[in-house]
């Protein structure tokens, strides 16, 4: 399956994983993340580069790019071969990006993460630790203790209760944290959950827990350290969150459906 065969991957010249011995891949979806990426790759290349060697693979999504972000991955990643790049001319959106990032993905573990490090490499190793004993491991920000950065605004707390309380009523989910970028799969739980997702912006993670649970896999729900990273976010709360909740009626539809 892929989103939209007029959008082509493009390759660079940098070396990469081949694919054979893969056990980790971690996707890194990037829309002009050129000023922030780069400390954040480097973070999860010395983290995960410790624990697995050469057999992982972080899998940057150039997503629409009209920045240096491109150059920059390419600069980080010069001597390394666990980097690949893939890039669409055109944004996929958050979630297509991870999508498309999952779809190409070696490892036998499959972990998704932001640019931004708001999760730093430590915490995602936990949640693919937890891929030991579940399908499907997500970090809950609400039972971890938020770091450094900027505190979140009193408004934008507000608005994050009143989504986490709506998705729960509607959509009957568990879980305490949908939201954050920071999710991991087993991938052989992931190839059941990829054909079924819809989904393809802020809304992505609904779409795949919203199944997750319908399937129901294993979950953990992993408390992590975190901080909130204001400067350079995409997120726009009064355009993405409103679009967020109504995209939950397309998602309880198709559930029911199934």
């Amino acid at each position: 399956m892929t989103l939209d065969a007029n959008k082509p991957i493009e390759r660079p010249s940098v070396p990469s994983t081949s694919g054979k011995g893969v056990d980790l891949s971690i996707v890194m979806p990037a829309y002009n993340e050129g000023a922030r990426i780069a400390p954040t790759l480097r973070e999860y290349l010395e983290q995960f580069g410790r624990v697995y060697g050469t057999a992982f693979e972080v899998v940057v999504v150039l997503n629409g790019c009209r920045d240096d972000t491109r150059k920059v991955v390419e600069q980080v990643a010069q001597g390394s071969r666990s980097v690949r790049i893939i890039e669409f001319t055109q944004p996929l959106g958050k979630g297509g990006a991870i999508w498309e990032g999952l779809a190409v993905a070696h490892g036998s573990k499959l972990a998704f993460v932001d640019a931004d490090n708001m999760v730093r490499a430590p915490e995602a190793e936990k949640l693919v630790r937890a891929l030991d004993t579940h399908d499907v491991a997500i970090a809950n920000r609400f039972t971890g203790v938020e770091e450094g950065g900027s505190s979140q605004p009193p408004l934008r707390k507000l608005i994050s209760l009143g989504s986490r309380l709506w998705v729960r009523l509607f959509l009957g989910l568990p879980f305490e944290d949908t939201q954050c970028g920071a999710k991991a799969f087993r991938a052989v739980a992931w190839r059941h959950i990829a054909p079924e997702i819809h989904e393809r912006s802020w809304a992505f993670d609904l779409d795949v827990l919203a199944h997750v649970h319908r399937l129901d896999l294993s979950v953990a729900e992993v408390p992590v350290r975190w901080r909130h990273v204001t400067e350079g976010s995409k997120v726009r709360p009064w355009v993405d969150v409103p679009r967020t909740l109504i995209a939950t009626l397309g998602i309880r539809r198709r559930s029911r459906q199934r």
